[in-house]
């Protein structure tokens, strides 16, 4: 019996530790689309085309957190590699910022940061999830 409460509450720990880990990397999803959309409707005449390309970055950056705060429950040794999302993505984004160069700016985003989230997201959902009895 205290096995099983040990076990569940391993459970509970590693749960939420996703879980802090999908709202970390939602609320930075969120700060960046908010920054880009203030930037586009600073203009005279919003851009439509920028308009889609933030619609489509954000549907990026926020499809891990989706995950993580939707599909679960996880297996406990996937719910070690969640803090990974939020690290990426907050270490990708400060970059567009901080370069001076887009090329410099955008390259490890496309090149590291947009196939991380979309393998860490189909990993969780299609490997890590607990199979239901």
């Amino acid at each position: 019996m205290a096995v099983s409460m040990r076990e569940d509450e391993r459970k509970e720990r590693s749960a939420m530790l996703a879980r802090a880990a999908g709202y970390a990397g939602a609320a930075i999803a969120a700060l960046w689309a908010a920054r880009q959309l203030d930037r586009i409707y600073s203009f005279p005449e919003p851009l439509d085309a920028e308009l889609m390309n933030v619609a489509r970055n954000f549907g990026i950056f926020i499809l891990p957190a989706l995950v993580l705060l939707l599909a679960g429950p996880f297996r406990m040794w996937f719910d070690r590699f969640a803090p990974l999302y939020p690290l990426v993505l907050g270490a990708g984004v400060p970059n567009i910022y901080l370069q001076n160069d887009a090329l410099a700016a955008g390259l490890p985003i496309i090149v590291l940061v947009y196939p991380f989230l979309v393998i860490f997201a189909l990993a969780y959902l299609l490997r890590g999830r607990v199979p239901r009895a």
